[in-house]
């Protein structure tokens, strides 16, 4: 009986003391990563034309509608 209660208190004594000691500070190693570069995407340049005189003509009579056009011509740039 003596012998397990010496055995469990040195036990209760290593434990305690492995507890209480503090580690050394340890320093990190610490590799700063320069960011991407921001990429500024432009906002598309609207191009608003004046409206050639009637490409659309709609008539309306008694026996319905009638709807005539014109081709137009429009061309996109890309800068």
């Amino acid at each position: 009986m003596k012998k397990i209660i010496g055995l469990l208190s040195l036990v209760s004594v290593l434990v305690f003391a492995a507890c209480t000691n503090k580690p050394a500070e340890v320093q990190k190693e610490v590799i700063v990563v320069p960011a991407q570069p921001v990429i500024v995407v432009k906002e598309p340049q609207v191009v608003v034309k004046e409206p050639a005189d009637k490409n659309t003509t709609v008539t309306l009579d008694k026996n319905g509608v009638k709807v005539v056009t014109k081709k137009v011509d429009i061309s996109v740039k890309k800068q």
